[in-house]
C-alpha cells in the first residue's frame, strides 16, 4: 500500500514536472557550426591561418639553417682537432636549444592569439543570444556539444539564427 502511494506521488510529480518543461521555451546552439560558418568567425580563421602559414615559414627556415649547421658539424668533425669540435658542438648544442625555445615561444603566441581570436568571437555571440533569448522569450540555451545533447528537434537549433544575427550586426 505505502508502495503504491508513493509510486503515484511520484507519478504525479513527474507529469507536473513534464507539463512545466512543456511550457518552456528550449534552444540549443552549435558554437563550432557558428564559428565555422559566421563571417567574423571564416574571418579570424583566415587571418589566423595566414599568421600560422607565415611563423611556419620562418620556422622552417631556421630549421633548414640548423639542419646545415649540423650537417657541417658532421662533415668537418673528423679533420677538426678536439678545441674545435668541442667548440662546435657546444655552437650546434646552443642553436639546437635557440631553434626549439624559438618553436616553443612560437606555438605559445600562436595559441595564445587563438584563444584570443575564441574568446572575443564567443563574447560578441553572447551578447547575440542573451538579444535573441529574451527578444523571443527562451528560458534557456545551451550549447549543444557543452550540454552533452544528443538529440535536439531542428525547431529548437536556433544555430542559423545566430549566424544571421551575428552577420549582421556591425563588428
Amino acid at each position: 500500500m505505502r508502495k503504491n502511494l508513493l509510486f503515484a506521488v511520484g507519478f504525479f510529480m513527474l507529469s507536473g514536472f513534464s507539463a512545466y518543461a512543456q511550457q518552456q521555451k528550449i534552444g540549443y546552439m552549435d558554437i563550432q557550426v557558428i564559428m565555422r560558418d559566421s563571417k567574423a568567425g571564416k574571418e579570424a580563421k583566415a587571418a589566423f591561418d595566414k599568421e600560422v602559414e607565415a611563423k611556419s615559414s620562418v620556422v622552417e627556415q631556421k630549421r633548414k639553417a640548423l639542419e646545415n649547421v649540423q650537417q657541417d658539424f658532421i662533415k668537418k668533425r673528423s679533420v677538426m682537432n678536439e678545441s674545435q669540435r668541442r667548440a662546435m658542438a657546444e655552437s650546434v648544442k646552443k642553436k639546437q636549444t635557440d631553434f626549439r625555445r624559438m618553436e616553443k615561444d612560437i606555438t605559445d603566441e600562436l595559441q595564445r592569439k587563438g584563444l584570443e581570436l575564441e574568446r572575443n568571437i564567443l563574447k560578441d555571440i553572447e551578447a547575440i543570444v542573451n538579444d535573441i533569448g529574451k527578444k523571443e522569450g527562451f528560458d534557456l540555451i545551451m550549447e549543444r556539444n557543452a550540454a552533452g545533447i544528443i538529440y535536439g528537434s531542428e525547431s529548437a537549433n536556433i544555430t542559423q539564427k545566430i549566424i544571421s544575427a551575428y552577420d549582421a550586426s556591425p563588428q
